[in-house]
């Protein structure tokens, strides 16, 4: 059996905004770490809150879904959330949240 990638969750700040960083790959408990990283984020009033999914390397579906909790918790900053991504994983893994979503008929 693989070894699963490591996983890193990074916080830091970018001017007005917080950005965090996940690293490895997307799981249910690194979802929930990426959820509770940003709610403690969005506590700090930030102007905007960024998800960094550039280095992510593979996800699961349960992993994918903190993705829309995490636009519910930066809806009411003044800039709202952002998603930085690229083709591959991160990219993937944002589509496949909001895919759920519109089947599910929850879509905005």
């Amino acid at each position: 059996m693989p070894e699963p990638e490591p996983t890193a969750i990074h916080v830091t700040s970018d001017g007005a905004a917080v950005v965090i960083a996940v690293a490895g790959g997307l799981d249910e408990s690194t979802g929930e770490a990426l959820i509770d990283a940003a709610t403690a984020a969005v506590a700090t009033g930030p102007s905007h809150l960024d998800i960094d999914l550039q280095g992510l390397e593979s996800f699961t579906d349960e992993g994918a879904r903190a993705l829309v909790t995490c636009r519910t918790l930066g809806s009411d900053l003044p800039g709202g959330l952002h998603y930085r991504t690229n083709r591959g994983p991160g990219r993937d893994a944002l589509l496949a949240a909001y895919r759920d979503l519109e089947i599910d008929g929850l879509a905005d």
